[in-house]
């Protein structure tokens, strides 16, 4: 009986690793969407950025010119 209940314990100890494991997976699931929404954020605004440059750089140069 001693090893039934040894392995009983350590099955129980197993599911609720498995359990604790399984939530931080899915909290770090959560946090790469997080990530990666707020990395398409940031290169959206760097795009525009690059556009808003771009545009100035042409205007002066077309203002230079004249």
């Amino acid at each position: 009986m001693k090893i039934v209940e040894t392995i009983s314990k350590q099955v129980d100890k197993l599911l609720l690793d498995y359990k604790n494991l399984k939530a931080e997976k899915f909290a770090l699931e959560e946090k790469i969407k997080e990530l990666v929404n707020e990395n398409d954020k940031l290169e959206r605004n760097n795009q525009d950025m690059i556009l808003k440059i771009d545009t100035l750089l042409k205007k002066e140069k077309l203002n230079e010119q004249s």
